[in-house]
């Protein structure tokens, strides 16, 4: 799902692994989807990315936060 040119996508923070803002996070955006921030990942076993997709890792921590944010 690309986002289209000049949208500014609205999100908020569900969780996180720090303080600063500079570290693997999860958010919800105003669209309804997650947007996920983490360490790039270039290539992994059994991955296969798409035009214009990109991969980050983030800690298992991170993603269990933000399903209890959710309320799941």
């Amino acid at each position: 799902m690309e986002q289209p040119t000049g949208d500014t996508l609205q999100v908020t923070l569900l969780a996180t692994s720090c303080k600063n803002g500079d570290c693997p996070s999860v958010y919800l955006s105003d669209r309804g989807t997650l947007v996920v921030q983490g360490d790039g990942v270039r290539a992994a076993q059994g991955m296969r990315l798409g035009s214009g997709e990109q991969a980050v890792e983030v800690p298992m921590s991170v993603i269990e936060e933000a399903l209890r944010a959710l309320g799941r």
